[in-house]
């Protein structure tokens, strides 16, 4: 049903401090834009886009997930059938219930995917692509039921590992992956889950870093990440509430 991650949208406290910080991370300048009569920004990537949007509410951070489908009518059906409702069907969009997407907003939109453009880091230092979406959940059997067997996202991954204090679940999406972290010893609410963060990937990590420092980001230094053959930094600040890590491939 889901072709791809088409968007992420982040709610920002300040849409001009915000595009400019990453602008610098992306390293270029984006789309000025609207969504649902609010000032955006958009950022395109190798695979999804960040929308940047003035917040509603008093938290900063990501607001919605945008899955791209091949068939709206299509995807109407199914969700009827497995019983999520929706909020809205207008302007090509399809708003899942909070109630029935554990508090979550997820959105629908027509694949274009192919026609539209690109918009790339010119010199290849900034980020490239998502490599992971991560939602925090405290009840992952129930999360995982939602994105597999009701949105029908293919699960990749299941595990729990006690170093780690997690259990993590992948969701194939396109080419990147909707993760699900439980943490274990201090574990969520069962009934909600939240957005947690995104992992960015960057074509040259070391470059990246360079970049970064260069543009007075507080980042952390690069260190081995837990795919085989990865490197990852942590982007501490400028993110505008939404935790984020880097993550190259050598």
């Amino acid at each position: 049903m889901i072709s791809r991650l088409d968007s992420v949208v982040v709610g920002v406290d300040n849409l001009a401090d915000a595009t400019a910080d990453y602008a610098l991370m992306f390293g270029a300048e984006g789309v000025a834009a609207n969504v649902d009569g609010r000032s955006a920004h958009r950022f395109g990537t190798s695979n999804t886009d960040l929308c940047l949007v003035e917040k509603q509410g008093d938290r900063a951070g990501m607001e919605s997930l945008v899955f791209a489908v091949p068939d709206i009518a299509g995807a109407l059906r199914r969700l009827d059938k497995v019983g999520i409702d929706v909020d809205s069907d207008k302007n090509g969009l399809i708003a899942l219930k909070r109630e029935h997407a554990r508090n979550l907003q997820f959105i629908f939109c027509d694949d274009v995917s192919h026609s539209k453009e690109v918009i790339e880091s010119p010199s290849g230092d900034g980020l490239t692509g998502l490599d992971h979406a991560v939602i925090a959940s405290g009840d992952g059997d129930y999360t995982a039921s939602l994105l597999s067997a009701r949105l029908q996202l293919d699960m990749r991954l299941d595990l729990t590992n006690p170093d780690w204090d997690a259990r993590l679940m992948f969701f194939r999406c396109g080419d990147l992956i909707v993760e699900v972290y439980q943490p274990l010893s201090k574990p969520l609410a069962p009934e909600r889950d939240r957005f947690f963060g995104l992992s960015w990937r960057a074509d040259n990590i070391d470059r990246a870093h360079a970049t970064f420092t260069e543009h007075g980001f507080d980042i952390s230094e690069v260190r081995t990440g837990r795919r085989p053959g990865s490197r990852v930094f942590t982007v501490r600040d400028r993110t505008h509430g939404v935790p984020t890590l880097v993550l190259g491939v050598d």
